[in-house]
Parts: C-alpha cells; structure tokens; sequence
C-alpha cells in the first residue's frame, strides 16, 4: 500500500450487512434447487412410458405366437421336438423371430431375459399362472420356463410368457415386480381352447 493512504477496515457486522444484500448467484441457486426434481420427474415419465409400451407390445407378441397353437399348427410342426426344452424355442421363435430375422420389439428379447411356460388345465376355472420370480432371491422362480405340454385338440391352454426388462432408474420400481438387479418384470398370460383341429393331419400331440 503506498505509504501516507489511510487504512480502511470492515466490521464483520458490515460484511455480514453486506453478502445479505448481494443477490449475485440467487439464479443459480435456484435453477439447482428446481432442476432435479424436474429431471427426476422427467425420467420417471419416460421410463413409465416405455415400460407401459413394452408390457403392451409383450401382450400382443404373445396373442400372436399362440395363434398357432390355437390352431393346431404349432403342435404339428414340432410334433418331432426332442423336448420340452425344443419346443419353447420354437414357441419363443414364433414370439421375437428367428436369430437372423427377429421380430421387432419394445421388450427385451434376449435369450436369457424371455422365458415361457405352457400348461394344460382341466377347466378354465382351474387355470392358474405359475410362480415367476423367487421372492427370497429376486431371480427366476425354480423350474419356470421349462415346462411345455402339448395341447390336443379342444384343450384349455394357459401360456405365460415373463421377460426381464432392464430400467434405466430400478427406484422407480418401488411397488412393482422386480428383480434383485433392478430389472423390471413384464408378464402376459392367455387363456384358451384349441380348436378341435384333426389329429390325423399330424397336429396331434
């Protein structure tokens, strides 16, 4: 400081007067106290959306792949499956396509993220869908997506088909069916009778 200049100083009060009154940043401040919970709100109405219109594009995949069933003609081309195994391939190519031509879809299509499961029921009232995802380890229920019985003719047939489909946000899953890795669960079952179709086209199971 050149020398003969009086020194100035700054009571804390003053200070304290001062950065009450500095409105400089006040914008800033606000924009980060709003914009979060306007990109929160944002993600939760994509991924709502997205998984509104996956669940509806399983739906129909799933009335389209059990046509055939329906009709016999699933039944008579892999009349000579060599397992249970075989024929929910099949029925899994019917729903998403081929390898090399897939059907396009909103869900997930990958071999382990899609499983299947077709039963025979005695009655309609007695048709009931079988258990899914493991409540103690949040993974693929024991057994399901193995089991395929054939329909005969005039049969009431209960298809569930169950996909894991990954979500950006796993939190927004809060009340719904999940997995332990934050995927989501999508679920369609169809109920019907086959059509009385002739067994002696090869249909027959």
């Amino acid at each position: 400081m050149p020398a003969g200049l009086p020194m100035r100083s700054t009571s804390p009060s003053k200070v304290r007067r001062s950065l009450a009154r500095d409105e400089a940043g006040a914008a800033t401040v606000e924009f980060a106290f709003v914009v979060l919970p306007f990109v929160l709100l944002l993600a939760a109405i994509v991924q709502i959306a997205l998984t509104g219109w996956a669940s509806q594009n399983l739906d129909e995949a799933l009335e389209r792949a059990v046509r055939k069933i329906y009709t016999g003609a699933f039944q008579g081309a892999n009349k000579g499956a060599s397992s249970q195994v075989a024929n929910l391939s099949a029925l899994k190519q019917e729903l998403c396509g081929t390898p090399g031509a897939g059907i396009a879809t909103v869900f997930t299509c990958a071999d382990m993220n899609v499983k299947l499961d077709v039963a025979v029921s005695a009655s309609f009232a007695a048709s009931t869908s079988p258990t899914i995802v493991d409540p103690q380890t949040g993974t693929w229920a024991n057994g399901f997506g193995t089991r395929y019985q054939c329909a005969a003719p005039g049969a009431i047939v209960v298809v569930t088909v169950a996909v894991r489909q990954p979500v950006a946000f796993p939190f927004l899953n809060y009340g719904a069916a999940a997995f332990s890795d934050g995927s989501r669960l999508l679920q369609a079952t169809t109920v019907f009778r086959t059509e009385p179709y002739e067994a002696g086209t090869g249909a027959s199971c």
